[in-house]
C-alpha cells in the first residue's frame, strides 16, 4: 500500500493544505468550549477543586497524603491542583475563570491532535480528526470543566505525539520531550498508567510482528522510561496508599457490557456525567454503533495491516492507534472485576485516539461517499443536539447552586439552621456564598460515598456534621437542602421517604418547599404551621417539586 503522505500529496490542495483550515478548526474549538463558560453552575467535582486549590501546597499534601484509616486521604494527584492554584492567582475564582484553564488545554489539544495525524496519515485526515476533536460532545465537556481531564487528554496526545516523533526520528529532544509528558499524563490522573502500557505494547508489536524491526530504539526507549518513571517516582510512592483508600470506599460500581455500551456513546455523542434527553438516546446509541462497525469493517478488510514492510508506515501507524484505544478500556476493564475502578471521562486520551481511526477511516478508506454522507449528517445533527443539552444542563448534579444560595442569602434569618444532606450540595452552595452558616451530614462510613476523607476537610477547614440532631440543636427554624433525586431513589428503593426528611418530619413542620430544578429547598420550623402551608404528605411532595 502507497504510503498515506505520498498519496495525498498528489491531491495538494493550496488553501486546504495551508495554514488557514487548522487555524479555522481551532477558532472553532475555542468558540464552542466558550460558550455559555461562566453560565453553567459549579457542581461538587468543581466546587472541590477550587476550594482545595486555593490552599497552600502544604495543606493538599496533608488533605491528600496524611494516612486515615490505613489509607491516603484522598485519590488523586496534586499536579492538577497546583496548576489550578497558579491560575488562580491569575485570573480569579469565576466559573469562567477558573474553567479558562480547561478551555486552553482542551483548545491545544486539539491543535496536537491535528499536527499528529498530519505527520502520520497526511493533511485531509488531520484536518478531520481536529475537527471531530473541535466538535465531539465528549473532549468539549470536559474542555468546560474545572477538573483534570482536560490536562490528561492534552498531556496524553502530546507524550504520543513525541513518541511519534522519536520513534522515527530518533532524536533526543524528541524521546526527553516523550518522557516528560508522559510524566505528566501520570501526574494528571492514576489511571493514565493503561494508556501507556497501550504504548508499550504497541511496542513489542512493532518488535515481534513478521518482519519487524527487533529491538529498534531499544536504548533511548529504555531511557525514556528511565526518566519517565523518574519524574514520576515522588508520587508513585504513594500510588499503593492511594489504592489502599479506593479499596476502602469508592463510588464507582462494577462495569459490565452496558458501561462498555456506555463507554462508546460518550465517545461519539454524549458525556459521563449527566444524561442525554430520551429523544436523543436511542438514535446515539445506533450511529455509535454503526460508526465504531464500520471502523472494525475498515480495518478487518483493509490489506496488509500485519504484513506492511517496516518503512511503509501505514499500517504500525494504525495499529498504535488501535492498541490506544482499546487496550486502556479493555485494561481498566479488567482492573475493575477485581476493584471497580472503570470511570469513562479517565478514558479520554483514548476517546482522542479513536477520533483519529474515525477521520483516517472516512478519508483514506474505501468508504464510499454516499455512506460517508449518510453516517456524517445525523451524525453532526445528533452532536449539535446533545451540544445543546449539554451547554443548557441545570440538573443533577448540575442544579442551579447559585440561584440556591442567593435564595438562602435572602430568606435566612440569625438563629436559622442550613442543613445540607450530604457533601454533593454543599460544596457547590459554599462555594457561591462563604458567608452563609451551613453544615452537611457526613456519608455511612465506609459507605460508596464516603470519599472526603477527615485529613481533607480538614485541608478544606470544613467539617461533616454526624447527624440531623446535632445539626439542628438549638435551631427553630431549619432550611433542609437536598436532591430530588436522592429522596426519589429512597422511594422506588421501597422507602416512604429520606430518612433525613422523615426524621425532619417526626420533629418540625413543614413550611414551605422551593425547587431549583431538582434541588429542593424545604423549610422547617417548631410550633404549628401557618393554616395556609400546612405539612404536606409524603406522596405529596414529589408534586410540590
Amino acid at each position: 500500500m502507497a504510503d498515506l503522505r505520498h498519496s495525498q500529496a498528489k491531491c495538494h490542495h493550496p488553501v486546504l493544505s495551508g495554514p488557514w483550515p487548522p487555524v479555522a478548526i481551532t477558532a472553532l474549538a475555542a468558540a464552542l468550549r466558550l460558550i455559555n463558560l461562566g453560565g453553567r453552575p459549579f457542581w461538587y467535582d468543581e466546587a472541590f477543586a477550587v476550594l482545595y486549590a486555593e490552599k497552600p501546597l502544604s495543606t493538599m499534601l496533608y488533605g491528600t497524603l496524611t494516612q486515615f484509616q490505613g489509607a491516603a486521604a484522598d485519590v488523586h494527584p496534586l499536579f492538577f491542583y497546583s496548576v489550578l492554584h497558579a491560575w488562580m492567582r491569575l485570573v480569579g475564582q469565576s466559573p469562567a475563570g477558573v474553567r479558562a484553564l480547561s478551555v486552553l488545554l482542551g483548545t491545544a489539544t486539539v491543535i496536537m491532535v491535528y499536527l499528529l495525524t498530519r505527520r502520520l496519515f497526511g493533511w485531509r485526515s488531520g484536518l478531520a480528526a481536529a475537527t471531530i476533536v473541535a466538535i465531539a460532545p465528549f473532549p468539549i465537556y470536559y474542555s468546560q470543566e474545572a477538573r483534570m481531564y482536560a490536562l490528561l487528554g492534552f498531556a496524553a496526545i502530546t507524550t504520543t505525539y513525541f513518541f511519534v516523533r522519536a520513534w522515527a526520528g530518533g532524536k533526543c529532544g524528541d524521546w526527553i520531550a516523550f518522557s516528560v509528558f508522559g510524566a505528566i499524563t501520570l501526574y494528571a490522573h492514576n489511571l493514565a498508567f493503561a494508556f501507556l502500557i497501550a504504548m508499550d505494547l504497541w511496542v513489542l508489536w512493532a518488535w515481534f510482528r513478521p518482519r519487524g524491526a527487533r529491538w529498534r530504539n531499544l536504548r533511548p526507549l529504555l531511557l525514556s522510561h528511565i526518566l519517565m518513571v523518574g519524574l514520576f517516582a515522588p508520587w508513585l510512592m504513594v500510588v499503593p496508599s492511594q489504592i489502599g483508600k479506593i479499596q476502602q470506599a469508592y463510588w464507582v460500581q462494577q462495569p459490565g457490557i452496558a458501561q462498555l455500551i456506555q463507554t462508546l456513546l460518550v465517545f461519539h455523542f454524549a458525556y459521563d456525567n449527566q444524561s442525554l434527553p430520551g429523544c436523543l438516546l436511542p438514535p446515539a446509541l445506533f450511529f455509535s454503533l454503526l460508526i465504531a462497525a464500520l471502523i472494525v469493517f475498515h480495518l478487518v478488510r483493509r490489506p496488509g495491516l500485519a504484513n506492511t514492510r517496516p518503512e511503509s508506515g501505514e499500517a504500525r501507524w494504525v495499529s498504535l492507534f488501535l492498541l490506544l484505544t482499546v487496550v486502556p478500556i479493555l485494561l481498566i476493564f479488567l482492573l475493575s472485576q477485581i476493584r471497580p475502578v472503570y470511570i469513562v471521562r479517565a478514558l479520554l486520551p483514548s476517546a482522542l485516539t479513536y477520533y483519529v481511526l474515525v477521520a483516517t477511516t472516512l478519508v483514506v478508506g474505501e468508504v464510499p461517499r454516499p455512506i460517508k454522507w449518510a453516517l456524517l449528517v445525523p451524525a453532526v445533527a445528533i452532536a449539535t443536539a446533545s451540544l445543546w443539552n449539554h451547554y443548557t444542563y441545570a440538573q443533577f448534579p448540575r442544579s442551579p447552586f447559585d440561584q440556591a444560595a442567593t435564595f438562602l442569602r435572602a430568606h435566612r434569618q440569625p438563629g436559622d439552621a442550613i442543613v445540607h444532606s450530604n457533601k454533593l450540595t454543599f460544596l457547590p452552595t459554599h462555594y457561591y456564598d462563604r458567608s452563609l452558616p451551613q453544615a452537611f451530614i457526613a456519608d455511612e462510613p465506609g459507605s460508596p460515598s464516603d470519599t472526603l476523607a477527615y485529613p481533607t476537610q480538614e485541608a478544606l477547614g470544613l467539617f461533616a456534621t454526624p447527624d440531623l440532631e446535632t445539626a439542628t440543636r438549638g435551631h427553630d427554624r431549619v432550611w433542609f437542602v437536598i436532591f430530588g433525586r436522592a429522596v426519589d431513589e429512597y422511594r422506588d428503593g421501597g422507602q416512604p421517604d429520606h430518612p433525613h426528611r422523615m426524621w425532619l418530619e417526626r420533629h418540625y413542620n413543614l413550611m414551605s418547599v422551593t425547587s431549583f430544578n431538582d434541588l429542593d429547598l424545604y423549610e422547617y420550623q417548631t410550633g404549628p404551621p401557618p393554616a395556609a402551608a400546612a405539612p404536606l404528605p409524603f406522596h405529596a411532595l414529589q408534586a410540590a417539586r
